[in-house]
């Protein structure tokens, strides 16, 4: 059997691991539950951000240009693969993910390598915030889809929001922003509560719930 990992890949590996911990729990200590969660997101986001880069060019996932492709010479930081991808990649990050994603590098280096003391509701805020920004950041610049047709016939997208409102949140949320910057006219879903449904057939594209839509559902 050959078990092989590309970067993107071995992103969505650790990111559906953070997904999974939230939303089904099977592992019963909250403080494990939940650390295991940041740390898993943390990681996916990085590698995330390392598969655009390498979108870009392949040299540039590497710290020391000169040293691609020797593995043992050290890849990009957040701050290298965030300076890389808004200066030669042309990408332009939401006010606030920059500092989001820096957070987010901060915190599990602190778990990783010192100590780390938090409470179930900041733990619940960084992953909910964390997950929004990657299971985003995939489709619009990757092209991976965390819930897709097969995932949404199980209850683990439901369960996630349910589980941390912060997601739901900032899930909805950058949605909707993307919906309005190009001019899209949704109808608001019943089920995820996001402007998402598609006006002809009442299914939200975030959920996969279909809705029973009416005139009076207009989000105007």
């Amino acid at each position: 059997m050959k078990i092989e990992f590309d970067i993107l890949a071995n992103a969505a590996d650790s990111i559906t691991q953070a997904i999974e911990l939230l939303a089904w729990k099977d592992e019963s200590d909250e403080a494990r539950r939940l650390k295991q969660a940041v740390m898993a997101v943390a990681h996916g986001v990085e590698l995330l951000l390392k598969e655009r880069l390498r979108k870009v060019h392949p040299v540039l996932i590497w710290e020391n240009v000169d040293k691609f492709p020797i593995l043992s010479a050290r890849t990009v930081t957040v701050d290298i693969a965030l300076s890389r991808l808004s200066k030669i990649g042309g990408l332009e990050f939401l006010e606030g993910d920059a500092d989001l994603i820096k957070s987010l590098r901060d915190t599990r280096n602190a778990i990783e390598h010192y100590s780390w003391s938090t409470t179930k509701s900041e733990a619940d805020r960084i992953v909910g915030q964390a997950l929004g920004f990657a299971l985003h950041f995939a489709k619009d610049e990757l092209n991976y889809d965390f819930f897709g047709y097969d995932t949404r016939k199980d209850d683990t997208f439901d369960l996630l929001l349910e589980s941390n409102p912060e997601f739901a949140k900032s899930f909805r949320e950058r949605y909707e922003k993307r919906a309005d910057a190009i001019g899209e006219p949704n109808y608001l879903c019943e089920y995820c509560h996001a402007l998402a449904v598609n006006p002809s057939t009442g299914a939200c594209k975030l959920c996969g719930h279909w809705n029973d839509v009416t005139d009076n559902d207009l989000p105007f």
